[in-house]
């Protein structure tokens, strides 16, 4: 799903950690969040809000980032910028 990539992007810019692992801390809190099975093709805009609002949220506190109010309200803005990318994977 192209929205994990540009979130990944964002994330592993901000915390300085490779796009993939910043891609794979997203798709483990999708995972938490939403369940094991998850289609990431069936992921909604308030799923991926709810994500970054609770268990990404959580992961980053567990690896003590700094600031994580701000990443979090960066990383929604980043959703918010980017959420037609979510409507073109489910066409």
């Amino acid at each position: 799903m192209e929205i994990i990539k540009v979130l990944g992007l964002f994330l592993s810019n901000q915390v300085k950690i490779s796009p993939t692992a910043a891609r794979g801390l997203i798709k483990l809190a999708i995972k938490d969040e939403i369940g094991p099975f998850t289609d990431f093709s069936k992921i909604t805009y308030v799923n991926l809000q709810n994500v970054i609002e609770n268990s990404l949220r959580k992961r980053l506190t567990h690896f003590k980032i700094q600031d994580i109010d701000t990443l979090i309200e960066q990383l929604s803005e980043e959703l918010k910028k980017n959420q037609s990318l979510i409507t073109l994977a489910n066409i």
